[in-house]
């Protein structure tokens, strides 16, 4: 009996599995970030391509496809997702959208005839980042896919994704998994304090895991430690402390930062910071509630241009003097 690769997805991996026999051609699964959906398509498309599978329809993991798509050199799979780039400067960096060029490549891949006649799979992982030339380039393909090819979408935010692109698929929505069952899983890793993570994570357990097997949860505290005595800030020291932290780092912690502050401000409860509820209860009632809601919607417009070449340290040294303005 194959299993999912988490014990929150079993459920959706059993309607992937009845569905075998007839899958849907074009596949959107759908939810936020951290909850598997990648792992999920993944194990989908050996399914799919399995030469030999089980009785319930999962891979065998022991036939020729299964071994040539662990692998990596699967002739009938092709993933598509964000590359490399090297600048004019030499340095290297990830590709911030799914390019137009990389879509006309699926596009050619699953005209041709399949190597081993079975099904042909193209995983888009992640579809939230494909521009828009590659989104219309995707799209006749995806409304009249080819005999036996199968599109994988793997979205966190399908808003993002063009209307047309989502109409053509059939959603699968993966949501949060119990905390309980989160926090099991999460102990079962070895990892302590998986409460207060997964709350830190919004839920998500596998970036629970993450910031319990990453560097970052001492920079946290340090961080959050100053944020929570706002009267002894200093801007210009602690923007060029900071500025070595990564620009998505920085923006996790201090959008959740806000939001917990905003939430206690509200006379909400805090939710993912809980591990500092005093001072944020102590700052909450403090906080002018105008500039407080100004910076927040600063920090999620920053969100959106993080891989931005800005000066990091006076980018933090403006934010820090605004964010001490909120408590007058």
């Amino acid at each position: 009996m194959s299993a999912a690769p988490y014990p929150w997805l079993d459920a959706a991996w059993q309607r992937l599995l009845a569905s075998r026999a007839r899958p849907a051609q074009a596949l959107l699964l759908a939810g936020p970030r951290g909850v598997g959906k990648g792992a999920l398509a993944r194990i989908w498309a050996q399914a799919l391509l399995c030469e030999a599978p089980q009785t319930d329809g999962g891979a065998c993991g022991t036939c020729p496809a299964c071994h040539w798509l662990a692998s990596g050199a699967h002739p009938d799979f092709l993933r598509v997702t964000l590359l490399e780039k090297t600048n004019r400067e030499g340095e290297t960096r990830m590709a911030t959208a799914i390019e137009v060029e990389q879509a006309r490549e699926a596009v050619d891949f699953v005209q041709l005839s399949t190597y081993r006649a079975g099904y042909r799979v193209v995983l888009i992982d992640p579809a939230d980042n494909l521009n828009l030339a590659a989104a219309n380039a995707l799209l006749k393909v995806l409304e009249e896919p080819p005999l036996n090819t199968v599109f994988v979408l793997v979205s966190d935010q399908p808003r993002r994704l063009l209307p047309t692109i989502r109409s053509r698929c059939t959603r699968l929505d993966i949501g949060l998994p119990p905390a309980g069952t989160a926090v099991r899983w999460l102990a079962g890793q070895d990892v302590s304090d998986a409460e207060n993570l997964l709350a830190l994570s919004g839920g998500t357990p596998l970036a629970a895991l993450r910031w319990a097997e990453g560097g970052e949860l001492d920079e946290r505290r340090g961080v959050l430690e100053s944020l929570a005595r706002p009267e002894r800030l200093d801007p210009v020291t602690l923007g060029e402390r900071w500025k070595t932290l990564s620009p998505q780092a920085w923006h996790t912690l201090a959008y959740k930062w806000l939001g917990d502050l905003l939430a206690v401000r509200l006379r909400g409860r805090v939710q993912f910071n809980r591990d500092f509820a005093d001072p944020l209860a102590r700052l909450g009632p403090q906080a002018n509630l105008a500039r407080l809601l100004a910076l927040a919607r600063m920090q999620t417009d920053e969100g959106r241009t993080l891989t931005h070449p800005l000066n990091r340290a006076l980018q933090l040294q403006a934010w820090l003097v605004r964010y001490r303005h909120i408590f007058g």
